[in-house]
């Protein structure tokens, strides 16, 4: 990286202008990289042809000053006598990568290397699509490599983890801004790609919809083999103190939180990490959901009775145990009484937003949510943006008005999104700086098809997430 900015700094020098400085290039560069030399030359001598000519001679020149990161090599050769492949996808000339990686010895590292085919530093992203397609690679046993916010980009266009390097094209600084997870070392990227570790910060118990007690719920995270997880309940806080004492019991690490259902015009859920429970904000904002929720749940069981169902809400009180009553008891009970075949069925043709028997809700905004979040010392995250039906325009108007109150991120990871969800949402968190986050979802047996940790079976969420959250909720 020294030796582009040498490379751009030789340019400058000839043309008679100031030099710039490491913070500099860190600051400007970006792909297509015409777009960096617009920070440092006036339009008139945007000859991207002759200055890409002239930065590949001075690169030339400099080429016997390139050196490896510290361990990178072992660690690729590491990697090789484990047979993980490896390719790279890189917006260089590939002829010029060929021969850096020929004279590093790390050549035969590597399974493939995609490289363009002119000097202009474009968008690498259908080469890199065209590979995965042609390769068919599994989005979970993938993560990206880079140094910069297309890197990133590229990753969220194949729906793939990713990890950037602070010693790279655009330094720590940006890439924090952007809240994307980034490593200071080799050391630390070598770490990243052998942890196994899973976490999962969707979770409900009996204090919700979920038909486990929350320290049921630990013993249950900590056998399905997760480091780490949260739980979630709708509208409230009551598991937590008995989930946390249990995890203190346990080789797992627990993180407080809650899912706020809003009254919007779709379904609109807010996800609440390292939260403050006894936070009096919070804990107000949670009584006035209880008392709509039950006029709410009477509502659905009224409108259900309308519709000739024999359901009531004291039936649906006695299967949530006495305790919180949603609309997953609701279904619980209609599939019960032979009403539907399943809890989804009842969702679809009863319960769900839009159908006959739907309530709506009218007490808390998606924007309260997230500021009762936030001063209760959480993170704020807009959940399964899936199930509000918009499309990603819609989405991002929605998730610059709640940014704008506070939240911090999105759920990227949740087992109903397709590949199309997968890119799209994270391709919108990227361009409006949210982190993600993301779970199962699970309920217990209340849905028997998803398990926490791993949803349908091809969810994954690794605990590198978990540290990067931590790392924005502890410099928030």
């Amino acid at each position: 990286m020294r030796n582009a900015l040498a490379c751009v700094n030789d340019l400058l020098e000839r043309k008679n202008r100031k030099p710039i400085t490491l913070s500099d290039y860190y600051n400007y560069v970006e792909t297509p990289i015409i777009g960096f030399y617009r920070h440092i030359l006036p339009p008139e001598e945007l000859d991207f042809n002759e200055i890409s000519k002239a930065y590949h001679e001075d690169y030339a020149r400099h080429l016997n000053e390139t050196r490896l990161a510290d361990g990178i090599y072992e660690l690729l050769h590491t990697l090789k006598d484990k047979g993980v492949y490896k390719y790279i996808v890189t917006a260089n000339q590939i002829d010029e990568v060929t021969d850096l990686l020929k004279k590093f010895g790390i050549y035969d590292c590597f399974d493939r290397v995609l490289g363009a085919d002119n000097t202009l530093a474009e968008s690498k992203i259908e080469r890199a699509k065209s590979l995965f397609d042609s390769l068919r690679i599994e989005p979970n046993e993938a993560i990206f490599i880079g140094d910069t916010l297309h890197d990133l980009e590229t990753a969220n266009a194949l729906g793939i983890d990713c990890v950037l390097v602070e010693y790279g094209h655009q330094g720590k600084k940006l890439l924090s801004e952007h809240n994307a997870f980034s490593v200071a070392s080799v050391k630390d990227l070598e770490r990243i790609i052998f942890d196994e570790r899973v976490v999962d910060f969707h979770t409900h118990s009996t204090c919700s919809d979920g038909t486990m007690t929350p320290a049921e719920l630990v013993l249950h995270a900590e056998k399905r083999g997760l480091s780490a997880f949260a739980l979630t309940d709708h509208d409230s806080v009551d598991g937590i103190k008995e989930a946390m004492a249990q995890a203190e019991k346990c080789n797992i690490e627990f993180i407080p939180g809650i899912e706020f259902s809003a009254a919007e015009n779709t379904e609109t859920h807010i996800i609440g990490l390292f939260i403050d429970p006894e936070n009096e904000i919070l804990l107000r904002t949670i009584q006035k959901l209880k008392d709509s929720r039950r006029r709410r749940m009477e509502d659905i069981c009224r409108k259900l009775q309308n519709l000739g169902l024999d359901i009531t809400h004291d039936e649906a009180l006695k299967i949530a145990g006495g305790n919180f009553v949603g609309r997953a008891h609701i279904a619980k009970l209609m599939v019960e009484k032979g009403y539907c075949e399943t809890i989804r069925e009842c969702f679809d043709k009863y319960i769900g937003l839009g159908k006959p028997a739907y309530s709506e809700k009218n007490e808390l905004t998606a924007v309260e949510a997230v500021k009762s979040i936030r001063a209760a010392g959480g993170l704020a995250f807009l959940a399964h943006l899936n199930q509000t039906g918009y499309d990603i325009e819609k989405t991002e108007e929605l998730l610059l008005t709640l940014k704008e109150a506070g939240l911090n991120g999105i759920e990227g990871y949740y087992p109903e999104y397709n590949e199309n969800h997968i890119s799209s949402y994270r391709a919108l968190a990227e361009k409006l700086s949210l982190a993600l986050s993301g779970g199962s979802d699970f309920h217990g047996s209340m849905k028997p098809h998803i398990e926490i940790g791993v949803g349908k079976g091809d969810l994954r969420i690794p605990y590198f997430i978990y540290e990067n959250l931590k790392n924005i909720h502890k410099n928030d």
